[in-house]
């Protein structure tokens, strides 16, 4: 290998510390750890992701093949857990997305720090998310911007309210002609007639909003527009999603909601995110009816969060890509 074995040495311990100080910030609140499946049916249905598939074969008398993929996230596998009684849980996985440029903040295999509480919602999780990130870094690391006025809790940005100030309405999915206009008036490239309308509003917001607050330090970019929804919880008034994620300067970390619970919503957004990962001729894997089966059981409401770990030993580290905290940096190996 071309690294000395001191600096072998050196990004291996900053891994153990990172993931030393993670095991313990949980299990002191009570989480529970736990391990979930890597190969499964549905490794994720996001429209903006692309699972590495795999065929999986069985010898035997009823041998046969099937098509599953690497997961992109370990979330489906803990909500079930959760719809089985589990009440506060997390997970180290490795997690897969293929079609990512290797280097600098991206890897097609990562790890993915994930974890739900049930009983409380995103403004619960960003409280916990900010501790976290604080625990893990220390307030002595050279990578954390210094505190903002909120007295200790990381400053809080609503993505919905800074689209109004700026746009003048808050985006929903019947809105297609505003946002067209909108593109027009501030000279974002006009969209594609088969764009997706949670599309033209990231479009827009990167281009003329998001430049005017990624220089606030640290921050939770929440509230997004119900269009941008996810997996997330709609706010009782329709006005936005019960989402956040988490920023240090432009390097994002993590990615939270208040978990939606209603399986029949649910099953209505795979379906219309399976068609729009057909318009974009990618693979379509089957809905996950175990999933649905499990939403009901959950409580309401319940939170949870997907981070980045290699980002996470990145910022304890001091460093400025992803290549110099592994042992094996990802731009050398694809």
């Amino acid at each position: 290998m071309s690294l000395s074995k001191s600096d072998l040495e050196l990004r291996a311990q900053l891994w153990n510390t990172a993931t030393d100080r993670i095991r313990e910030f949980f299990r002191s609140r009570g989480y529970i750890e736990v391990v979930t499946p890597i190969v499964v049916k549905s490794p994720g249905m996001e429209p903006n992701l692309s699972p590495l598939a795999v065929d999986v074969h069985t010898d035997g008398p009823n041998a046969h093949s099937t098509r599953m993929g690497l997961i992109t996230s370990p979330e489906y596998s803990m909500k079930k857990l959760l719809g089985g009684g589990m009440e506060k849980i997390f997970t180290l996985a490795p997690v897969f997305r293929d079609r990512e440029m290797p280097g600098q903040r991206w890897s097609i295999e990562f790890t993915m720090l994930e974890w739900y509480h049930q009983g409380k919602d995103y403004r619960d999780l960003m409280i916990e998310t900010g501790e976290l990130i604080d625990f893990v870094l220390g307030e002595s690391s050279p990578s954390l911007p210094r505190r903002g006025s909120g007295g200790g809790e990381w400053l809080r940005v609503s993505y919905v309210d800074e689209f109004e100030n700026v746009f003048g309405f808050v985006p929903h999915d019947d809105d297609r002609e505003r946002l067209i206009d909108s593109c027009n008036t501030f000279e974002v490239a006009e969209p594609a007639l088969d764009e997706p309308v949670h599309e033209i509003i990231d479009r827009l917001f990167q281009a003329i909003v998001w430049p005017t607050i990624v220089t606030r330090g640290r921050f939770m970019l929440c509230e997004y527009p119900v269009p941008c929804a996810s997996l997330s919880k709609v706010s009782p008034d329709g006005r936005y999603a019960e989402r956040f994620e988490a920023f240090v300067g432009e390097l994002e970390m993590c990615n939270g909601f208040t978990e939606l619970t209603d399986a029949e919503e649910q099953r209505r957004r795979f379906v219309l995110e399976g068609e729009e990962r057909r318009l974009a001729k990618k693979e379509v894997f089957p809905i996950d009816e175990d999933l649905l089966a499990a939403l009901p059981s959950l409580r309401s409401p319940t939170c949870g969060n997907a981070l980045g770990v290699d980002r996470l030993v990145m910022l304890l580290a001091g460093a400025n890509d992803i290549d110099s905290v592994h042992l094996f940096p990802p731009s050398t190996r694809y």
